[in-house]
């Protein structure tokens, strides 16, 4: 079902579409999150209140799609190609081949940010106008019309990816930019740097918002992650991992999976090899002693091993 980190939703112009597990749990908590009633509110507002929750997930979940097609049409654009996204709450990964020089990257990297510009742009007259206005939902500005929900959503996506931290968007943009001025090992360093920074931002704003969301905190979490591995990996030059490259390392589950697999089939091995082992010594003591040498339980034995075989071959 979840295979390579995601649940697979289909395929777009090649390109395999998974959404990640982490998108499913995000949702169910902003589902209990933006439909819990305040204190003291009138209960007959709380249709209308899960109707927003609806819009906002819709909105969600379309908008970070079309984030994840604006990377992989932009890597198709500078020469290299697409292959999967995987979809998470603030963006996703996208799985692609990009050719190894800082201005390919950078293009790829603002793909997907890009994409909610425009949208926000052409959403928030509208919202304006027709209506709640402008709004932010990670920084707890709730509206409810669906105009201004979506413009909401794609602001949220855009300012969010900007951070320079991996693994968001900002992040790989700040590491081209600094490879095409600096060279790639001082960009990983800056890199590095940048994600502690931005990460003890967050925790700090984090601590000092009275009801701030609980994701905030994951992503700073996430970050400071994010920025101890690369620090780790700086020495092998390992980079395909965190740059989006059709090359990835497999996920934990598919690891654990394919373990279970394999203890599994080791241990079918093993016991059919304890049969044909017992099945070439009875057979010997057959040609030494003849049939009615063997007890009831080894002939038992023997047309179950043969039954067994047999019903292999017919398969």
């Amino acid at each position: 079902m979840f295979e390579r980190g995601g649940l697979r939703l289909g395929s777009v112009a090649g390109i395999t579409v998974r959404l990640h597990w982490i998108f499913l749990l995000w949702g169910l908590l902003e589902w209990i999150s933006l439909s819990r009633p305040e204190p003291g509110s009138d209960p007959s507002i709380q249709g209308n209140t899960d109707s927003t929750v609806l819009y906002y997930l819709g909105f969600l979940f379309v908008s970070v799609f079309l984030h994840e097609m604006g990377h992989c049409r932009a890597a198709r654009q500078v020469g290299g190609n697409a292959h999967e996204v995987l979809l998470w709450p603030l963006g996703g990964l996208a799985s692609v081949d990009v050719p190894d020089r800082p201005a390919p990257h950078l293009a790829v990297a603002m793909g997907g940010p890009m994409v909610n510009l425009i949208l926000w742009l052409t959403l928030m007259p509208l919202a304006y106008f027709l209506g709640d206005g402008w709004g932010s939902f990670f920084l707890r500005m709730p509206v409810s019309d669906p105009l201004s929900i979506a413009a909401a959503v794609n602001f949220d996506l855009l300012v969010f990816n900007l951070l320079p931290a991996l693994p968001l968007d900002g992040g790989r943009i700040l590491h081209a930019l600094t490879w095409a001025r600096h060279g790639e090992g001082k960009a990983q360093k800056v890199l590095v740097t940048a994600g502690r920074i931005v990460s003890g931002g967050l925790f700090l704003l984090w601590l000092s918002i009275d009801g701030a969301s609980g994701f905030l905190l994951a992503i700073a979490v996430m970050i400071f992650a994010q920025s101890y591995f690369m620090s780790r990996m700086e020495a092998t030059g390992d980079q395909e991992w965190w740059q989006g490259s059709s090359v990835s390392k497999q996920s934990w589950w598919s690891r654990k999976r394919e373990e279970f697999q394999q203890r599994r089939l080791d241990k079918i091995t093993k016991r059919e090899e304890q049969i044909r082992e017992r099945v070439d010594q009875l057979l010997e003591k057959v040609s030494r002693e003849g049939l009615d040498s063997l007890s009831r339980e080894e002939r038992s034995f023997l047309k179950t091993a043969s039954r067994e075989y047999e019903g292999r071959g017919q398969g």
